[in-house]
C-alpha cells in the first residue's frame, strides 16, 4: 500500500509541474481523511482477528493442568463495507471527487470498480485550474486472517492464567520483495495475557450439576509491526525535485517508517458442557479495540514556485499519513472441541460486527 502512496505522490508532482505560475502546495496529510476511509475495512478486522483463541471450552483446568493452543482466525468482511459515497469523506477544502454522490471502493472493494477521479483545485490571484488522479482501486480483501499461540495454566480456585507471545524481532524481507529491493522489517512482535475463572463453584445448586460448565474470561493482546528502508521512500530525490531550500537535505527525511500497531481486550461469560470427547460451549462478550498505522518520520510538503513554476521543497511535516480505528462491539460464540487424549481439536464462529471463523488444536493435561 506504501507503492500505490508514494506512485500517487510522484504522479500528482508531475502533474502540479504543468501548473505555471499557481501557488499551491501538497504533502501526505492532505490524503488522511480519504486513506482512513480506504483502509477502514481492514483497521476494523485487526483488533476483532486479536480477539481470537482465547477460549476453546467453558472448562479451566485442575491446579497444575497446562495447555499449549495454536488457533488460526479468520474474519470475514461483509461485501457491504466495500464502498463509501464521496461526499462522506471530509477532504481539504481544495479536495474534491469528480462525483460526489460516487461510491468509492474501500480496501474491501472490487478490484474492477472504476474509481472516481480526485480533483485539485489550485489558485493563485484570478488564476486558477484543476488537477486529477484517479482514487485507489478496491483490492477485493475480503478475508483478513491471523493466528495465535497460547499457553495456559491451571492455577487454585479454577481459574486459568494465558499468555501469548512472539519476541520483537527484524530483519530484512528478501523472500517477500523482489531482489535489489531495499526493505526492512523492523520491530515485529505479539503479546497477550488472559485470565478465565470458574464461576459455576460460586453458584448454589448449579455448582452441584456434573457436566455444566460456566466461566468468566479476560483477553487482552497487542500485535506490533514495521517497516522501514530506500524503497518506502518518499523525499526529493524519489520526486525529482532539486529546488528549494530542504531539496538537498537528504539527512532529513531518513527517519521514514511505515508502522501498524493493533490491541484487543475483549470479555466474555462462557457456558459449556464438559463431556468426555465433545465439549460445546457458547458465549457472550465485548471486544474493544484499537488500531493505528501510518507513515511515521519527516516527509517533504511540494510546493510549485509562484513565479518560475519550479517544483520546490521547502518545508517538511512529521508523522503526515496516520490511520486510526477503534472498534467496540459485542459478540456471540458457538464452538466445540474434539478431545482424544491429550490432543485437542477446537472450532468456533463469532458474530459480531465483522463474523470470525477460528479453528486449530491443542495439547492439554488435567
Amino acid at each position: 500500500m506504501k507503492k500505490i502512496f508514494t506512485l500517487s505522490l510522484i504522479a500528482l508532482a508531475l502533474l502540479l509541474n504543468q501548473a505555471k505560475a499557481q501557488v499551491a502546495t501538497f504533502s501526505l496529510s492532505d490524503l488522511n481523511s480519504y486513506v482512513n476511509a480506504y483502509t477502514s475495512p481492514f483497521a476494523k478486522a485487526m483488533p476483532i482477528g486479536l480477539s481470537s483463541g482465547w477460549a476453546t471450552t467453558a472448562k479451566t483446568h485442575n491446579m497444575l493442568g497446562f495447555d499449549l493452543t495454536l488457533s488460526t482466525s479468520l474474519v470475514m468482511i461483509p461485501g457491504s463495507e466495500g464502498t463509501v459515497t464521496a461526499s462522506s469523506i471530509d477532504l481539504p477544502a481544495s479536495f474534491s471527487f469528480s462525483n460526489p454522490g460516487a461510491e468509492v471502493p474501500t480496501i474491501r472493494g472490487d478490484k474492477d470498480l472504476t474509481p472516481p477521479d480526485i480533483n485539485i483545485l489550485l489558485q493563485s490571484g484570478s488564476q486558477s485550474q484543476t488537477l486529477s488522479f484517479p482514487a485507489f482501486k478496491g483490492l477485493n480483501m475480503g478475508i483478513v486472517p491471523s493466528a495465535a499461540i497460547q499457553i495456559g495454566f491451571g492455577l487454585p480456585k479454577g481459574t486459568d492464567i494465558m499468555v501469548r507471545f512472539i519476541p520483537d524481532f527484524s530483519g530484512t524481507v528478501n523472500k517477500l520483495v523482489p531482489d535489489n529491493v531495499d526493505v526492512s522489517l523492523e520491530k515485529t512482535g505479539m503479546w497477550g495475557l488472559g485470565v478465565k475463572h470458574d464461576i459455576k463453584q460460586w453458584i448454589p445448586v448449579i455448582s452441584k450439576v456434573p457436566f455444566l460448565q460456566i466461566s468468566g474470561l479476560l483477553g487482552y493482546s497487542k500485535f506490533k509491526t514495521g517497516f522501514s528502508g530506500g524503497a518506502l521512500a518518499v523525499n526529493p530525490d524519489i520526486l525529482g525535485i532539486t529546488n528549494g531550500t530542504l531539496a538537498n537535505n537528504d539527512a532529513l527525511w531518513n527517519d521514514q517508517s511505515f508502522n501498524m500497531n493493533a490491541s484487543s481486550f475483549s470479555a466474555n461469560l462462557l457456558v459449556g458442557a464438559s463431556l468426555p470427547v465433545f465439549q460445546p460451549f457458547i458465549g457472550l462478550g465485548l471486544n474493544r479495540g484499537s488500531f493505528e498505522s501510518g507513515f511515521y518520520g519527516t516527509y517533504p510538503i511540494v510546493e510549485i514556485n509562484s513565479t518560475n513554476g519550479n517544483l520546490e521543497i521547502n518545508d517538511s511535516e512529521s508523522d503526515p499519513l496516520v490511520v486510526k480505528q477503534t472498534v467496540n462491539n459485542f459478540n456471540f460464540q458457538a464452538g466445540a472441541r474434539l478431545k482424544l487424549g491429550p490432543i485437542v481439536f477446537h472450532y468456533a464462529l463469532s458474530m459480531q460486527k465483522y463474523t470470525m471463523h477460528t479453528a486449530g488444536l491443542a495439547v492439554t493435561l488435567r
